[in-house]
């Protein structure tokens, strides 16, 4: 196949559109990657499939009709742009107008496929296009490789961007109630500052790394015991989310404990390789639990175990397969 495929800059373009267009083009497929969305018509007419992340744009449905005329499109999207929370605020600011999420619907009615990564989003976009394929997230297999976690005092951590101000106030109250238990124990934020929701002094802070741009130091900076994964339950935009952040997590060896919501469940063996939490007290009773150093180790090791089944090594056909399809 050639394929032209344009993607953003985030992890999002990272896990959607660079891993596993890189595997099709180690394998033989020919792969022209660009950042950007929609800014390349020129040069995607040239190819008989062209991928476009999460185009939103009027000023770009124009030409991706016309693309329409002598290729085939696949519109890769995924988070459900269309239930933005208003305290994921950056976000809301672009999504909640209607010119933007009336580009999302029509681009993506026009394409051929709509690609997402779970079977929630694939509903909500199958409301703009009925040829949605699941493909999900998976981590490269180096990740697995590298040295584990090994701080200087044992940690508790969190990574995430901006839209997880109503899920870090899941953990807030029992992170700090641990902390005050365990002096010996210190907490981590990587990404977006949330210190002072933790209200902890020994919550520290360390700033988001662009993963396309220094992947090793990306998944480098996961150097915590314990990872923690809060989804708030009354989310709906919550329900497009992937289990990325347990297998990242899982790659690097760290038990998790996430929200037993429905990203995490298909993911995440509860008390083999982490935690489900259903109930708010068991946050803190499953943190408690893995203050035990030998339990810890042993759901670290399970965890990275069970991870190496969704390295994208071992998925790129995924993509090849729905792409061959058309």
């Amino acid at each position: 196949m050639r394929i032209f495929a344009t993607h953003d800059d985030t992890g999002c373009g990272w896990y959607r559109v660079l891993l596993p267009l890189r595997q099709l083009a180690a394998h033989g497929h020919e792969v022209k990657l660009k950042t950007g969305r929609g800014t390349y018509y020129s040069e995607m007419a040239g190819y008989p499939l062209v991928v476009g992340q999460r185009i939103d744009k009027q000023a770009a449905l124009s030409p991706w009709r016309q693309l329409r005329m002598r290729s085939k499109l696949v519109y890769e999207i995924d988070d459900d742009v269309f239930s933005v929370d208003r305290m994921n605020w950056q976000a809301y600011e672009v999504y909640s107008r209607a010119v933007t999420r009336d580009a999302v619907s029509h681009a993506a009615q026009v394409s051929n496929l709509v690609t997402v990564t779970n079977g929630y989003l694939a509903d909500v976009m199958r409301e703009h296009n009925p040829d949605v394929t699941v493909l999900p997230n998976f981590i490269p297999s180096w990740v697995l490789d590298l040295p584990a976690p090994a701080g200087d005092r044992p940690a508790v951590g969190w990574a995430g961007g901006a839209s997880h101000g109503k899920d870090v106030q899941l953990i807030a109250r029992p992170l700090r109630r641990f902390l005050e238990r365990h002096k010996e124990w210190d907490a981590i934020l990587f990404g977006t500052d949330y210190r002072p929701t933790v209200g902890h002094h020994r919550c520290g802070f360390i700033p988001w790394v662009n993963i396309q741009a220094e992947p090793e130091t990306y998944y480098r900076s996961l150097d915590f015991d314990i990872g923690l994964a809060p989804l708030a339950p009354d989310g709906v935009f919550n329900r497009s989310k992937s289990a990325i952040k347990a297998l990242e997590y899982a790659a690097r060896g760290i038990p998790v404990i996430a929200s037993d919501a429905e990203p995490y469940r298909d993911f995440v063996l509860h008390c083999v390789t982490g935690y489900l939490v259903k109930y708010d007290h068991e946050w803190l009773k499953y943190l408690e639990e893995l203050a035990d150093p030998g339990l810890r180790a042993e759901m670290g090791a399970k965890a990275k175990e069970h991870a190496r089944s969704f390295t994208i090594e071992e998925n790129w056909r995924l993509w090849e397969e729905a792409y061959e399809a058309l």
